[in-house]
C-alpha cells in the first residue's frame, strides 16, 4: 500500500521540519568531541558532559511536551519547543569555556519536541503505511545528516565551533517559520480524560521493549559518533577532512534504507529486517578494534553501525504509534523519547570518560549491552489494526 496525496503532503511537511531542526543538531555533533575538547578548563570528560547533558534535559522534558501537545494541540507546543532551542543555540554560541558550556547546553536542550513531532507523523498516517512514512523522514533526517557532516567540519574549520550555534539557531528559526505556514491540519479526536487509559498503554510488553530499544539506541549511537572522530584524527586525519569519512559511511544508507524498509514492510518481514539492524550495530561493534590494524575496517564499522541505525530509528517510532491511539500519542511518545534522550545522555557523558580510560572500554560495553539487548528480545510488528 502507498502513500495517499494528503499524507504524502504532511510526511513531507512534517519531515522537513525535523529535518531542518536536527540538520541543525547534526552539524556539531560529528566533530563535538574534537572541539570541545579544545574549550579553557576541559578534558575529555568535561567535554563527554558537554555532549551528554543535552540529551539529558530533553529525555525530562519530552513528557510534558508530549503531554501538552496531547492537550493543546501538536503546533503551538512545536513552536514553542523550536523558539526555546533557538534561544539556547545563540547563548552557546556565546559560551567561553567548557563549564559555561555544559551549562547553556542545559538551556539548548529545554526545547524539547521530538515527541510532539514523531505524534504528529503518527497522527497524519494511516496504520498500513506508518513504517513507510516514517522511514522516509528517517531518510530525510538521514540526508540532513549527510549534508552536515559535509559542511559542519568544514564550517567548523572556517568560522569556528561557537558560530555553529549561531546556525542551529537560524535554522531552528526556520523550522518555526514552515510550521506556523504549512504544519498540516490534524482532526483531533475525542480525548480519552481516564489518567488509566496511558498507563495502560505504558503497561504493554510490546511498548516496554520500544522504550528499552529506544534508550540503547540512542545510548549506543552517542557512544559511537564521540570515539569516531577521535578514531579518525589519532588516525592523522584532519578534523577539516572528517566529512569524507562520514560520506563513505553512509554511501549504503543512502542508498538502500529505505528501498530495504518498503520491501520488507510490503513482503511482511519487518521483523526480519529488525534482526538483520541489530545484527549490523553487533558487527559494528564488534569488529570496530580491528581497525587499530586496517583503516578500512573503520569505515564498515561506519558503514555497519548507520545503516542499523537508521532502519530502527524509522521503525520503531512508527511502531509506537501503530500500537498508540492520537488520544494519548503524544504523551507516550513522550516517554518514548525520555528513553532516547536518557539513553543518549548516558552514553555521551559516559563516553569521554571510558575513552580516557581506554579508548577501547566504551566499545566493549557497547557490545555486551546490545548483545543482551538481543537475547531480552527486540520489538515485534504490530498487528494490523487502524490507529
Amino acid at each position: 500500500m502507498k502513500l495517499n496525496q494528503i499524507e504524502i503532503k504532511a510526511v513531507a511537511t512534517v519531515g522537513f521540519i525535523m529535518a531542518i531542526r536536527m540538520l541543525g543538531i547534526f552539524l556539531i555533533l560529528p566533530v563535538f568531541s574534537v572541539y570541545a575538547e579544545k574549550y579553557p578548563g576541559a578534558d575529555l570528560a568535561l567535554a563527554g558532559i558537554a555532549f551528554g547533558i543535552y540529551a539529558l534535559v530533553q529525555s525530562v522534558l519530552q513528557i510534558p511536551f508530549g503531554w501538552l501537545s496531547d492537550k493543546i494541540g501538536r503546533k503551538p507546543i512545536l513552536i514553542i519547543g523550536l523558539a526555546i532551542f533557538a534561544i539556547g543555540s545563540v547563548i552557546c554560541g556565546m559560551a567561553d569555556n567548557i563549564n559555561e558550556l555544559i551549562i547553556v547546553r542545559i538551556i539548548q536542550g529545554a526545547g524539547a519536541v521530538s515527541s510532539v513531532a514523531v505524534a504528529s507523523l503518527g497522527d497524519v498516517t494511516r496504520h498500513e503505511v506508518r513504517a513507510q512514512a516514517f522511514t522516509i523522514v528517517g531518510i530525510t533526517i538521514g540526508a540532513s545528516f549527510l549534508l552536515a557532516i559535509i559542511i559542519g567540519p568544514l564550517l567548523a574549520s572556517k568560522i569556528g565551533f561557537s558560530s555553529l550555534f549561531y546556525i542551529l539557531a537560524a535554522l531552528s528559526v526556520l523550522a518555526i517559520l514552515i510550521t506556523i505556514l504549512f504544519f498540516p491540519t490534524i482532526e483531533k479526536k475525542e480525548l480519552i480524560h481516564e489518567e488509566s487509559a496511558v498507563l495502560s498503554y505504558l503497561k504493554h510488553p510490546e511498548i516496554k521493549k520500544l522504550f528499552l530499544s529506544a534508550g540503547i539506541i540512542s545510548l549506543t549511537v552517542n557512544m559511537f559518533v564521540f570515539i569516531y572522530p577521535l578514531s579518525w584524527t589519532s588516525l592523522g586525519v584532519s578534523e577539516a577532512d572528517l566529512w569524507k569519512v562520514y560520506l563513505v559511511a553512509l554511501i549504503p544508507t543512502a542508498l538502500f534504507a529505505y528501498p530495504y524498509v518498503r520491501y520488507a514492510e510490503k513482503r511482511g518481514i519487518l521483523k526480519i529486517a529488525i534482526t538483520s539492524a541489530w545484527a549490523l550495530i553487533a558487527i559494528s561493534f564488534l569488529v570496530y578494534p580491528a581497525s587499530s590494524f586496517f583503516t578500512f575496517v573503520l569505515y564498515l564499522s561506519g558503514m555497519a553501525y548507520f545503516m542499523g541505525h537508521t532502519i530502527l530509528q524509522s521503525v520503531f517510532p512508527a511502531f509506537l504509534t501503530q500500537r498508540v491511539g492520537q488520544e494519548k500519542r503524544g504523551i507516550t511518545t513522550g516517554f518514548y523519547n525520555l528513553s532516547s534522550f536518557l539513553g543518549a545522555a548516558i552514553g555521551g557523558m559516559s563516553a569521554g570518560y571510558l575513552y580516557q580510560v581506554s579508548p577501547h572500554l566504551p566499545l566493549i560495553l557497547a557490545l555486551l549491552l546490545i548483545i543482551a539487548w538481543g537475547l531480552t528480545g527486540l520489538p515485534n510488528t504490530p498487528e494490523k489494526e487502524s490507529k
